[in-house]
Formats: C-alpha cells, structure tokens, sequence
C-alpha cells in the first residue's frame, strides 16, 4: 500500500512539472489594456532603451562643452642629456672647438594655464550646439515612444481582430456542423441530391481552414506583442479593452489636428532643430575670424640656466603671466567656400521643415478621411449584420421546406459572417486611423 501511494505521489510531481515546463498556467495568464501595454512598452521596448542611452549621452556631450569654460591647465616635464656643443668658427668645412661642458644633465618641469576671455562666442556656440542635439534627440526618442505605441496598438488591435475572426468562425463550424447533420439526414431520405451534401461538406472544411489561419495569425501577433513588452514568446497575453470605440466624441475638427501638428508634432520639432542646429555651424564659421583672446600663465624648474645671459650652470624657475591676443589671418581666405555651403545648408533645412509641414498635412488629411470613411462603415456594417441575419433565419427555413436551393444557403451564411467581419474591420480600423492621428500629431 504505501509503494503505490509513494508511486502515484511521484507521477503527480512528474506531471506538475511537465506541465510547469511545457504548458502556462491560469495564474500565468496576463489580462491588459491598451493603456497598460503602452506603459510597459514604454519601460521594455529595445528601440525606446536605446533612445534613453542616446538622451544620457546628448547629456554627457552639454555637460562636457560646458566644462570648457573652466581654465586650461597642463604639466611638463623632461630630462635628458646635453651633447658636445660643436663652434663653427672658420666654417663648417673646418674642424670645430667644443664649448666645454661640466654637467650635460639637462630637465625642466613646469605648470601652465590658460583662461579663454573671448574666441567670437565659440564656446558658446559649441554649448547652444549642444543643448539643441539633446532636444533633438529628446525628440528623436518621443518620436520612437509615438511609432512604438502605434505598433503595440496595431498589434493589440490584431489580436482582438483574429480572436473575434476565430470566435465568429468557431461559431460557424458548429453551426455548420450542426446543419450538416440535418442535411445528411435529408439525402439518407432521398430528399436532396449528393451535391447539396459535397457543397455543404466543402464549406465546413473551408470554414476549418479559415480557423486555422486565423488562430495562428493570432498567435503570430501574441508573439510580437510579447517580444515588444518584454515577455516570453508564447506568454498568454489577453487584451481586454473594448473592440468598439466612441471616436466620434474623441475626433476633433480637421483644422484643430493641423494647428495642434503645427505645434507639437515631433516631425516639426525635428525640423526646427535641424535649422537651429545649422544656423549655429554658420555662427561658427564666422567666429573664426574674430580674434582670440586670452589670460595665460607658466611656471618652469629647469636646469642649466641658458634662458638669460650671462648662463650659469645651475637651476633656475621662471614664471610668466599675462595676456595673449591671437589672430588666424588664413580664415579669411580659406573658410570663404565653407561659409557659403553653410548659409545653404540653412536654407536647404528651412526648406525641409516646409516639406515636412506639407507632408503632415497629407497625412493628418488622410487619416482624417479615413476615419470619418471608418464611422460610416461601422453604422452601415452595424444594418448590414441586422439584414443578413434576418436573411439567413429565412433562407434556412425555406431550405429545409424544400423551397431554396444549397446555393442560396451557403451565400446567405456567407453574406452574415462577411457582415459580422466587416463590422469588425471597421471598428479595428477606425480606432487605428485616430491613433495615427494622434501619432502625426504628436498626442501618442
């Protein structure tokens, strides 16, 4: 007795495990709103991690241009011997005389600094420079945050579509099952021909195939979302927001949607980054004809003593201070072609931005009739399932009192699931279509 009790215990614990390994359980099992899904998405998405570590390094790069407005300071030091001072007196074809030396040990050490006073507001270019790089980058990443909660959205939305597709299919075939039987009961009588029964056989086996497709293009997009929010590939994730949507009270009027893009949209921030960005390489250009000015100061140990007459053979320190003027009179000539393409570069940026404002307008414009095309489809979808149900209860009924042929069956039972479908897509692509907008206008 207590070898089988200790043998049905281990089976259990095999089986406990296997299904731990191999299968999820209820508790695994993840219920998530759109809303939720944004925000983890916000938290594991690979593409938005990588535009965090851009922002940290745009910071790096603002912090180290503002550390050059602290003073310059070096060291140096060398040591070394003298050689053999050789005197030329009656010409370097003549043996020389050598100027005697004691000690040919020869070193130096010593500190400068240097302090920028004015150099044309390069520094300060190279600061605004940077400062701009790290808005656009900050840019940069809410514009990955917008595309990247639009993929989550698409592919949330797709899983509610197929498992709708696949709840209304699993409908179908056991309803088609279920009329089969009937049918098959009517050609066992003698009542129809063999040709009702293949047709209705070949529509439940097409119906199957559907199903099919339709659960693996459920699992297909599981998987992606998955990837996206940092679960496992076949972690069982289920959305739970409405399909349908109330975007009529949400949508606002086509001019609002441009002047809100006009404003906020990432696209324009960009843009207008770009031309900050090559206005300040034109300033920068420039600045290098103005001169440089600074506060220097340097102090040396060195040994022999060679810097003043009369020499002496021991160490001496030297200190200077003062102020340096500098001026790089080849700029002039030399960075003329390089100004030029500069002040075109502006141009060429201020001409982007108004291409990107074109851009947004077709698209806000598109997207915009597109979803009000959505809303219309939804209300006519909404009558369509109304009158191909009604249609199929009268179809089927009038099929089996001999009165409608197999053809007119299948068509009706076509026409209702393409109905209840078409409500589906509409009600998907609707809510897609206002997401784009608030995508193009930077609200997502």
């Amino acid at each position: 007795m207590k070898l089988i009790l200790r043998s049905a215990i281990f089976l259990l614990f095999i089986l406990s495990g296997t299904r731990s390994e191999g299968q999820s359980t209820a508790e695994d099992t993840v219920h998530i709103t759109l809303n939720g899904a944004w925000e983890r998405a916000n938290t594991f998405s690979k593409e938005i991690q990588l535009k965090n570590i851009d922002n940290q390094i745009g910071m790096e790069d603002l912090r180290q241009a503002k550390s050059q407005w602290l003073p310059h300071v070096g060291t140096n030091a060398h040591y070394g011997k003298l050689a053999n001072i050789p005197v030329f007196e009656d010409g370097i074809l003549e043996t020389p005389t050598y100027i005697p030396i004691h000690d040919h040990t020869t070193y130096e050490a010593g500190i400068e600094a240097e302090f920028n006073l004015y150099s044309g507001h390069k520094n300060h270019i190279a600061i605004q420079k940077a400062e701009t790089k790290t808005e656009l980058l900050q840019y940069l990443k809410s514009e990955s945050v917008s595309d990247i909660h639009y993929k989550v959205a698409e592919l949330y939305l797709s899983i509610q579509r197929s498992t709708a597709f696949v709840k209304l299919i699993e409908q179908d075939v056991n309803r088609n099952k279920k009329r089969l039987e009937q049918i098959q009961q009517l050609y066992n009588n003698g009542v129809i021909l063999k040709s009702d029964l293949l047709r209705a056989q070949l529509q439940l086996s097409q119906q199957e195939t559907n199903l099919l497709r339709m659960n693996n293009n459920l699992n297909i997009s599981k998987q992606q979302l998955n990837i996206i929010l940092g679960f496992d590939d076949h972690h069982p994730l289920i959305p739970i927001d409405d399909i349908a949507m109330n975007l009529g009270e949400l949508k606002q009027a086509y001019q609002n949607y441009i002047q809100i893009a006009m404003s906020t949209s990432h696209y324009e921030k960009m843009a207008e980054a770009h031309i900050k960005l090559s206005e300040l390489d034109e300033k920068n250009l420039k600045a290098d004809k103005l001169p440089r000015i600074s506060l220097f100061g340097e102090y040396s140990y060195s040994f022999p003593q060679i810097m003043l007459y009369p020499y002496a053979n021991a160490p001496y320190a030297l200190g200077v201070g003062g102020i340096r003027i500098s001026y790089n009179i080849s700029s002039l000539y030399h960075d003329k072609h390089k100004e030029n393409a500069a002040s075109l570069t502006v141009d060429r940026q201020r001409l982007v931005k108004a291409q990107t404002e074109e851009k947004l307008r077709t698209e806000i414009n598109k997207a915009y009739k597109r979803l009000n095309e959505d809303l219309t489809e939804i209300e006519v979808a909404t009558l369509n399932i109304e009158q191909a149900q009604e249609n199929d209860r009268i179809i089927n009924e009038t099929y089996f009192n001999q009165l409608a042929l197999i053809t007119d069956l299948l068509e009706a039972d076509t026409q209702l699931l393409k109905a209840q479908f078409d409500l589906i897509n509409s009600q998907i692509s609707a809510r897609l279509h206002y997401y784009q907008l608030l995508r193009l206008t930077g609200q997502l």
